[in-house]
């Protein structure tokens, strides 16, 4: 499931059941509503895909659900 981190803090996350490869830009970014998932940041988030996620991304998907399935993201 994609995750969203600011580039100037807390870049290259490491996820508890999935390994993140690469990260990409959220529409608009970085005037986005994608914003850090860490505490307290308010920073604009970059998302982060797992390998399964950035094959998908290769393959032309640009929609992708977050981890607590609340919402999810298009990215360019």
């Amino acid at each position: 499931m994609a995750l969203s981190r600011c580039k100037e803090f807390h870049n290259n996350p490491k996820g508890r059941n999935a390994d993140y490869v690469t990260c990409v830009e959220p529409i608009g970014y970085p005037k986005t509503s994608s914003i850090c998932g860490r505490n307290n940041c308010i920073e604009p988030g970059m998302i982060w895909l797992t390998k399964d996620e950035w094959n998908q991304y290769q393959n032309g998907e640009r929609i992708f659900a977050y981890a607590s399935a609340v919402s999810k993201v298009k990215v360019t």
